[in-house]
């Protein structure tokens, strides 16, 4: 523990910047819950609980309970009500749903299977805000989701397919796992 006080020091130093030990939290594997408390207290920081979020990633969570989906699924919720209370056309709609519906849960769906009742919420989500717009009305869909989330060259609206685009993504790490066998991440 003093040779990681030591290395932070030394980066303070170095780089010009101040750690906040206040605001930074320890936490270790294999070791006791005693040894962890007694580092922590020497670090000035507090001690890290499991399931903790890291670049916005729950380390220690479960992805395969809809708990762990809730904040992606409450951020498309506020990005959405933000824009209902505009005015736009249906192109805009499409729009929006194709860049930020699709885009905020791509970093969750690089790393965890989405659960069918996740991609069920999403879908009802990206369905509402299409047909319904700003209106407090039910409208009726007269369209199929199917062919909505079809590419525009085979008659769709070019929405994509949750599901699918998850398993490309996950798709990406099998490509490069392949790809670089002799690279450190790799072997481990």
């Amino acid at each position: 523990v003093r040779v990681i006080k030591a290395i932070l020091r030394t980066f303070e130093l170095v780089s010009g910047l101040k750690i906040n030990f206040a605001k930074s939290s320890f936490g270790a594997f294999g070791t006791s819950e005693q040894w962890k408390s007694e580092a922590a207290n020497y670090l000035n920081c507090s001690l890290m609980s499991i399931p903790f979020t890291y670049l916005d990633i729950p380390i220690g969570a479960n992805p395969r309970k809809c708990q762990t989906w809730d904040p992606i699924i409450s951020k498309c919720e506020r990005k959405l009500a933000k824009w209902k209370q505009r005015h736009l056309s249906f192109g805009g709609r499409v729009t929006l749903i194709q860049s930020i519906l699709t885009s905020i849960p791509i970093y969750f769906f690089s790393f965890f299977r989405v659960l069918k009742k996740v991609v069920d919420k999403l879908v009802r989500l990206q369905r509402r805000f299409l047909w319904d717009g700003a209106d407090k009305k039910n409208k009726i869909a007269w369209i199929k989701w199917d062919t909505v989330s079809r590419p525009k060259e085979h008659g769709g609206l070019g929405i994509k397919d949750i599901t699918t685009f998850n398993l490309v993504l996950l798709g990406k790490w099998k490509w490069n796992l392949f790809q670089n066998q002799g690279e450190l991440w790799a072997r481990v």
